[in-house]
C-alpha cells in the first residue's frame, strides 16, 4: 500500500507543476491484478495532476472529501462528467462526512451536474455516496480510518471543520491533517500515536490563520517533528526543514510505502 501526493501546493499554488494537495492511496489486494485506488480530495487542478501520475477518473474506486474548499472539491464535476460521458458510467464511491453532502451538492456541484441528458440528476446519479458519521470512521480495502474533525477556519460566527484522517495501515499508522489551524493541544494525541505525520504548512510572510505556519510548527517537540512531512505550501523559498528537525517538504509525485 502506498500514498502518492499528486500535488503539494496550496489552494493558490502558482507553480504549474506543483498542483494542489490531493493524494492517491493505492493497494493491490491479494489475487488481484489491478490496483485499487482511493483519491483523497479532488481539487480544481486534479485533471492535470492526476494525468501526470498516469491516472484517469475511471482508475478510482472511491474519493474521500475532507471539506468544501475548491482545492479539495473543485475537480469533482470533471470526475463525474468524465466518468459518465467518457468511461461508460463508471461509478466512484464518494466518501465524506454526512454534514458535507447537502452543501456539496447545493452550493458547489448542482449548477453543473443537475441538468443532464438523462433528466434531472442528484449527487447519487454520478457517485455512490457514502455518508460518514465521523466518530465511526470507515474502512477501505482493509485499511481502517479514523475521521477527525479539525478546526480550519475559525470566526466569531462559526468554525469550519476539515475532516482529517488517521490511517491504520498494515505496517504504519499515519496522520493526515488535511487543512487545519495550528492547534498542538488538540493534535498532539494523533502526533504522538502516528508513525508518519503529513502536515499542511504555510510559508511566507503572511499568516492566514487557517493553516499551521512553518514558524509555528518548528516549535513542536523534536520527536514529533522527526516523523513529520510538510505539504500544502506556497511558492516561497522553503526553509531547511531537515535542519529544523522535520523529515522535509514533500515533492509532487512523491510516494510513501505504508506496507
Amino acid at each position: 500500500m502506498k500514498l502518492t501526493f499528486a500535488g503539494t501546493g496550496s489552494a493558490f499554488c502558482m507553480a504549474a507543476d506543483n498542483f494542489q494537495s490531493n493524494m492517491v492511496l493505492e493497494t493491490t489486494p491479494s489475487g488481484d491484478e489491478q490496483p485499487k485506488r482511493l483519491l483523497i480530495d479532488c481539487g480544481s487542478d486534479a485533471r492535470h495532476s492526476l494525468r501526470k501520475l498516469g491516472c484517469m477518473p475511471n482508475d478510482f474506486e472511491a474519493v474521500y472529501i475532507s471539506h468544501l474548499h475548491s482545492d479539495h472539491i473543485g475537480g469533482l464535476e470533471w470526475m463525474a462528467l468524465a466518468n459518465y460521458f467518457i468511461f461508460d458510467g463508471h461509478r466512484v464511491g464518494l466518501i465524506t462526512a454526512r454534514e458535507l453532502i447537502e452543501p456539496l451538492w447545493e452550493h458547489s456541484l448542482r449548477g453543473g451536474l443537475e441538468t443532464s441528458d438523462h433528466g434531472n440528476s442528484t449527487l447519487s446519479s454520478y457517485f455512490d455516496v457514502i455518508a460518514l458519521e465521523p466518530e465511526d470512521g470507515f474502512e477501505w480495502q482493509g485499511l481502517k480510518f479514523d475521521v477527525i474533525p479539525v478546526a480550519h477556519v475559525v470566526t466569531e460566527e462559526k468554525t469550519m471543520f476539515s475532516f482529517a484522517l488517521f490511517g491504520h495501515a498494515k505496517d504504519k499508522s499515519f496522520f493526515l491533517t488535511t487543512d487545519a489551524i495550528f492547534d498542538p493541544d488538540a493534535h498532539m494525541p494523533f502526533y504522538k500515536k502516528a508513525d508518519i505525520i503529513f502536515q499542511d504548512c504555510e510559508l511566507g510572510p503572511r499568516r492566514s490563520g487557517v493553516h499551521a505556519h512553518y514558524d509555528q510548527l518548528v516549535t513542536l517537540p523534536a520527536d514529533v517533528k522527526a516523523k513529520m512531512w510538510l505539504y500544502h505550501y506556497q511558492a516561497y523559498d522553503k526553509p531547511d526543514a531537515k535542519a529544523d528537525g522535520f523529515c522535509g517538504f514533500i515533492s509532487p509525485e512523491q510516494s510513501f510505502d505504508l506496507g
